[in-house]
């Protein structure tokens, strides 16, 4: 078996990587990412904000990317649309959705011109039935695409065994917690935590407050 080369600084200091372009005060938040084989996650327990969050997380990246979202979880029902008004995400461009399983997403992105920022609403309903080596059959096979994943919370960590994995594997990690977004890591060196719902916010602190 042949033996790899092995690189110098000055290697690597001679590629151009593709970044996602980021704008204005996301930038102190996630900073400038690479686009492709790279893998974010945003995880939290329900009803604290993450599918608001990753909406707004894509209406800004649309700004410069073209944004496929998987509302697995959600499905296409009114909960989804009433986020989609939530998030002013009507007339946003480069931005489209469909509820699909591992299957129906992979026939998706082997197509041509398909979406190079891919978020996945949730982990847990994507991989239903699956284990951590379809993750990474995955995420080999589409390794020019940046996926976003959503996952639920069991205690401080993502919930399953395929969530754990991505919480490892990603190259930012966002915990989403009483409507505020906390960066727990980022290879790209940003972590300015952002508000997803100022009053929200507010009216859980002020709870935690109240409770002492």
């Amino acid at each position: 078996m042949a033996v790899k080369k092995a690189y110098s600084y000055s290697d690597i200091d001679k590629i151009k990587f593709i970044e996602i372009k980021i704008n204005g005060e996301w930038k102190s938040h996630l900073g400038e990412p690479q686009l492709g084989n790279s893998h974010w996650l945003i995880y939290g327990e329900s009803g604290h904000g993450k599918t608001n969050y990753a909406l707004q997380v894509a209406k800004q990246l649309c700004t410069n990317h073209k944004i496929h979202y998987n509302t697995k979880e959600e499905g296409l029902k009114k909960s989804f649309k009433l986020s989609l008004k939530r998030n002013n995400m009507k007339g946003v461009n480069n931005f489209n959705y469909q509820s699909e399983d591992l299957e129906e997403l992979t026939n998706r992105l082997e197509r041509k011109r398909q979406a190079k920022i891919v978020i996945i609403d949730s982990v847990q309903y994507f991989f239903r039935g699956k284990r951590s080596k379809d993750y990474f059959e995955f995420i080999e096979k589409f390794e020019n695409t940046t996926f976003i994943w959503i996952s639920g919370a069991d205690g401080k960590m993502p919930k399953g065994k395929v969530a754990e994995d991505i919480y490892y594997d990603a190259d930012i990690v966002v915990n989403v917690k009483d409507f505020i977004a906390t960066v727990l890591k980022n290879r790209f060196e940003a972590y300015e935590p952002r508000t997803i719902w100022e009053h929200g916010a507010n009216e859980r602190q002020l709870k935690l407050l109240q409770k002492g």
